[in-house]
């Protein structure tokens, strides 16, 4: 895609350098003796693509994750209001590990942020509009303005996965509803964590299990690092162990 945008000539590269989902077969990983972490490195370091073809940019896992489930006009809204974002080849290579580490973790993870409605108006706020209405580096403020009716109001995500032990608002196995935060609120609130308890704490999938608002904080860091095309994978070290 960078090469692409760039003007330089096409060429064929490999799945990961396509944005593309990378397919695991799971009983293969329950036979090896390797760590989950060398087989998603293997499909990474997978043959080039025979096409070439790089049709949907950077957002292949990105969208797979946070459209899963959902109807296909919605997903037409979400592609349409998606910003792409590129990156170089060895941190789209960082980011496609841990995206693909996150539905490890948590099998058929769905990350829903575009069913947001203005509870004044019914006005349809795309993921790109929620961002668009905050306040620029007010870390006091919890909500998003309107761009119809310039209502504020706190915006809100839902994840869900089959993980057994995932345990959502309304008890195991439910979805979790959160309060989206924007990155000012994020890192204050992160800031107050790490006072307390350190990195680790923000590592530990106990902590982020003990309660559900340390969960809601841990969603928001995900999508937040997702959204931006930023590499999370360590926040999943945690979960490894190795």
């Amino acid at each position: 895609a960078w090469k692409q945008a760039s003007g330089e000539a096409r060429e064929e590269l490999p799945d990961w350098a396509n944005g593309a989902s990378i397919d695991m077969d799971w009983n293969t990983l329950k036979s090896q003796k390797r760590s989950y972490i060398d087989i998603v490195k293997e499909k990474l370091n997978g043959p080039a693509d025979e096409s070439g073809n790089h049709p949907k940019g950077l957002r292949n896992t990105f969208k797979r994750i946070v459209s899963r489930n959902k109807k296909e006009e919605t997903d037409k809204k979400a592609a349409a209001s998606y910003t792409e974002q590129y990156v170089t080849d060895q941190v789209l290579r960082q980011i496609l590990l841990g995206e693909n580490l996150l539905e490890i973790v948590y099998p058929d993870i769905s990350i829903d942020t575009d069913n947001e409605l203005c509870p004044r108006c019914n006005f349809y706020l795309s993921d790109d509009d929620v961002v668009a209405g905050w306040s620029s580096g007010n870390s006091q403020e919890y909500k998003t303005e309107c761009p119809n009716c310039l209502t504020k109001f706190v915006p809100h995500f839902c994840v869900q996965s089959t993980l057994p032990s995932f345990v959502g608002s309304r008890g195991p196995s439910s979805a979790l509803f959160c309060e989206r935060l924007s990155p000012w609120v994020l890192k204050k609130e992160l800031q107050s964590v790490i006072s307390v308890g350190g990195i680790e704490d923000l590592l530990s999938p106990e902590w982020r299990e003990r309660e559900s608002k340390n969960a809601v904080l841990w969603w928001n860091l995900i999508l937040s690092f997702m959204r931006y095309r930023f590499p999370f994978t360590f926040l999943l070290q945690g979960s490894f162990s190795s």
